[in-house]
């Protein structure tokens, strides 16, 4: 095997391996914690809360 031949066999197993910005985890933990901060952007809302007080009041009587 020649040199230029080396050189795109290892190329294209490098290409193959990085599939983008993120790998998979990078991906998962990015979908994580957007959903952490959107959860906590819509629960600290004050509207939210007294709907949530109420509803927990209905259920515990």
């Amino acid at each position: 095997m020649s040199k230029a031949e080396q050189i795109i066999a290892t190329t294209t197993r490098a290409s193959r391996r990085k599939s983008g910005f993120l790998g998979h985890r990078g991906r998962i933990a990015l979908l994580a914690l957007t959903t952490l901060l959107m959860l906590f952007v819509f629960f600290t809302q004050a509207e939210v809360r007294t709907t949530l007080t109420s509803w927990t009041s209905l259920i515990s009587g």
